[in-house]
C-alpha cells in the first residue's frame, strides 16, 4: 500500500516536471558575453571558476600583506 502511494506521487511529480520543461522558453544562445579582466595575469574564463577563485584569493592575500606592511601590524 505504501509502495503504491510512493510510486503514484513519483509519477505525478515526474509528469509535472516534464510538462514544465516542455513549456519552458528556449534560451537564446546567439551571442555569449564573456567578460575578462585585464588585471588578471592569466586569461579568465567564465567556465573556469576554480582559476578565477585562485586569482581572487591571491589578489586578496597580496592586498592584506601590503596593508599589514604599511600599518606595521604583522609581518
Amino acid at each position: 500500500m505504501r509502495t503504491t502511494v510512493v510510486l503514484i506521487i513519483a509519477a505525478v511529480l515526474g509528469c509535472l516536471f516534464l510538462v514544465q520543461k516542455r513549456h519552458e522558453p528556449a534560451a537564446p544562445s546567439a551571442a555569449p558575453a564573456v567578460a575578462q579582466k585585464a588585471a588578471s595575469p592569466r586569461p579568465v574564463s567564465e567556465h573556469n571558476w576554480a582559476k578565477r577563485s585562485l586569482d581572487t584569493t591571491r589578489k586578496v592575500t597580496d592586498q592584506v600583506s601590503k596593508q599589514r606592511q604599511e600599518d606595521g601590524t604583522r609581518k
